[in-house]
């Protein structure tokens, strides 16, 4: 999935069983990193938290939106 390119909002190009194969994939990441997360002691929700207010400075809305250049073409 992760190679198959862009894919349209809810996926209408899939059938119901890659529907189904798909949610039980990314139920395996998602198992796999809450296991990981706790083994490491990371608060996930935190982790987040910070990684967003992080990612606001580094990619300003009014400067960022509808783009995908690097982070170092938006800094002044």
């Amino acid at each position: 999935f992760q190679w198959s390119g862009e894919c349209e909002p809810g996926l209408p190009e899939f059938d119901e069983s890659k529907k189904v194969h798909l949610s039980e994939e990314l139920s395996d990441v998602l198992l796999y990193l809450v296991r990981l997360s706790d083994r490491c002691g990371v608060n996930l929700a935190d982790a987040v938290e910070k990684k967003m207010e992080k990612n606001a400075i580094k990619y300003p809305a009014d400067k960022c939106a509808g783009k995908s250049d690097k982070y170092t073409a938006y800094s002044t």
